[in-house]
């Protein structure tokens, strides 16, 4: 089977199965809340609750100040949440991706079934989570004038943005079915890729001498189409292309490992 026909069957496993799909898409999320009174609510409440106290923290008690020639924005709290969200997805993904394989390992042995449904749920369900937090975001970049035209570009940033994870996704669910050690240690990577991730501060913040070490982090192109083409009214063509390229080559990789990997899946778990 060539690269291409492998991707082509990602796309076409949640179409065919889709309502197997659905029901793990839904399980999942009726999962995050089972046994609260509130249920889907929370969903909604939970990150309108971070995005006022963001606000209320970086604008009105700490009264941060950012250079708009560089990020489009006076306000901490704006370029924060705005590379902050697309992060909340991503990691949330990454951290259970451990699970995706091994958390399901009666399943597997048992029953016959698409195994792409699983990676595919770990993506959807963490950017659907958050995407109502980044939703809520949107809104108040609207009342606040932030809105304009170039935010028809966003849906390609989140496609590839959702590219790249999926293929960490894959390839981290896949490994750690024969290395069970990765459990514990994706949380302390996660943890210090934040840090070097300009989330909490633009990249014009850091030493001429480090910024190389932002740069050649591979959620830097991510997060920076995030800052421009939400708060900056632009994006850069070379940017979306490093990032397009990332994702492609690691979405790529990532399906090779898992397809000549996964007929191991069942002896291992």
């Amino acid at each position: 089977m060539t690269l291409l026909s492998l991707i082509g069957r990602w796309l076409k496993v949640p179409v065919r199965f889709r309502t197997l799909f659905w029901g793990f898409v839904s399980n999942e999320i009726r999962g995050r809340f089972a046994g609260s009174i509130g249920g889907f609510v929370w969903s909604l409440l939970t990150p309108l609750a971070n995005l006022l106290i963001y606000i209320f923290v970086f604008s009105v008690v700490l009264q941060i100040r950012l250079k708009p020639m560089e990020t489009g924005t006076d306000s901490f709290a704006v370029f924060f949440l705005a590379g902050m969200l697309p992060w909340l997805a991503f990691s949330e993904a990454l951290n259970g991706s451990t699970d995706l394989f091994l958390g399901r390992a009666n399943l597997i042995t048992k029953i016959s079934f698409p195994l792409e449904l699983l990676p595919l749920t770990g993506v959807i369900v963490p950017f659907f989570l958050n995407g109502l937090g980044f939703v809520m975001y949107l809104g108040y970049l609207v009342l606040k004038g932030y809105a304009h035209v170039g935010w028809l570009w966003l849906p390609v940033v989140i496609a590839v943005h959702m590219a790249f994870t999926l293929g960490l996704v894959i390839l981290i669910s896949s490994l750690t079915v024969f290395l069970r050690d990765i459990k514990q240690f994706i949380g302390i990577v996660i943890s210090l890729w934040f840090f070097l991730t300009p989330i909490i501060y633009p990249l014009g913040m850091v030493p001429q001498g480090y910024r190389w070490l932002i740069k050649f982090n591979p959620m830097y192109p991510f997060i920076e189409l995030y800052h421009q083409v939400l708060l900056q009214g632009t994006f850069s063509w070379a940017m979306l292309g490093y990032a397009i390229g990332l994702g492609a080559i690691l979405l790529g990789g990532a399906i090779l490992f898992f397809e000549r990997s996964k007929y191991a899946f069942a002896d291992v778990l």
